[in-house]
């Protein structure tokens, strides 16, 4: 009753080797690259979980282990993740996370699906996230402690400097783009090309070192500003240079009959670019500005040569414990777990942009 499933199976098998191992040169290089992936895996197998010391074990085993500290994730997993914000406020912490996150996934899923909320709407909740994050990190208000900003630590502060100045960076960049964009005013888009070009060709470390050090000095006596807002300023103006060239390039990909159709019945340059010209550039532009905004979210970690501690520098301080000394990878890899998760899902949105955006330019065609 079986010979005809194994002889369909066989004969798959055999069509298979004959496409795939016809050329001699191309077989062995996958052959290759097939071994490496399965060396690769069964290395990350065995060091996770078959050589790794178990959650619930002594951490003393850790010494004489070849696998992965489970127990020092066990340990350090929270530390990591808040750093040295007070134990029993962490909750707060937590919660600003769960803000910002939510908010991220929301937009990212919208922007995949291309169904909006009302834009009042999506602004506020937004801005009011945003609002809520400062207020619940800082405390000092409704019987909740303050906590100065030298102790917001870990992911919170990843997210706060990420997440929140991407949201205000690209209003900015579309402002930008559309002073290059028009023609009308020359002194306007001038200005609008050298700010762009600046903040492209200076370094991202070089202006985070202007917001901290330098811009303190232009306020007036008996101002300050917070290094955290100082940093949140910067990255925002920074990520809008890129986020501009991004629409630019969405705005001139639109054929020249929109805007000539748009001015035909009257519309003004700024309702044209609101009803017209935007919603068709920024669905064109969404794959490089997701791109953009993944490069922005790593490149948050610099930030800790500025002395504010992220993921990366509270990893580094829970393996500096003397305890936990030899678990540099364990504290690492956690680290990067997380940003590859996150990364992955910003990857998938860009994916999901850019298929469907080439199903519209094709139903259009």
């Amino acid at each position: 009753m079986n010979a005809a499933p194994q002889t369909a199976g066989y004969d798959w098998l055999l069509s298979w080797l004959r496409t795939h191992l016809s050329r001699p040169g191309t077989s062995l290089l996958s052959l290759a690259s097939a071994a490496l992936i399965l060396a690769i895996a069964w290395g990350i197998l065995d060091w996770l979980f078959l050589s790794a010391v178990p959650p619930l074990a002594d951490p003393a085993a850790c010494a004489t282990a070849h696998g992965a500290c489970w127990p020092f994730w066990v340990e350090k997993s929270r530390f990591i993740l808040f750093g040295t914000y007070p134990f029993d406020q962490q909750w707060r912490s937590m919660l600003v996370s769960l803000i910002l996150l939510s908010l991220s996934i929301a937009t990212g899923k919208m922007a995949a699906g291309g169904r909006w909320l009302d834009m009042r709407v999506f602004s506020l909740l937004w801005l009011s996230g945003m609002a809520a994050s400062f207020a619940l990190m800082g405390g000092g208000f409704l019987g909740l402690p303050a906590v100065d900003t030298s102790r917001w630590n870990g992911l919170p502060i990843l997210l706060i400097l990420s997440t929140i100045a991407l949201a205000l960076a690209l209003p900015f960049g579309v402002l930008l783009a559309l002073a290059r964009y028009q023609t009308h005013h020359r002194l306007l888009r001038r200005l609008a090309s050298a700010y762009v070009e600046i903040m492209r060709g200076v370094p991202m470390v070089t202006l985070l070192f202007v917001g901290v050090f330098v811009l303190p000095l232009t306020l007036p006596r008996g101002v300050a500003i917070d290094p955290i807002l100082a940093i949140l300023i910067t990255l925002a103006f920074f990520h809008a240079a890129y986020f501009a060239e991004d629409i630019r390039a969405g705005l001139i990909a639109l054929p020249p009959g929109q805007h000539e159709a748009a001015s035909s019945l009257g519309l003004g340059f700024w309702r044209t670019a609101r009803l017209v010209l935007l919603p068709q550039a920024i669905e064109r532009a969404m794959p490089s500005l997701v791109n953009s905004a993944i490069g922005a979210y790593k490149d948050t970690s610099l930030v800790v040569i500025l002395g504010l501690h992220d993921l990366s520098a509270t990893a580094r301080m829970a393996f500096s414990d003397v305890a936990w000394g030899n678990q540099a990878l364990e504290a690492y890899v956690f680290v990067g777990a997380w940003f590859l998760l996150s990364c992955s899902y910003l990857s998938w949105i860009g994916r999901r942009l850019a298929t469907r955006a080439a199903i519209g330019r094709s139903r259009r065609s």
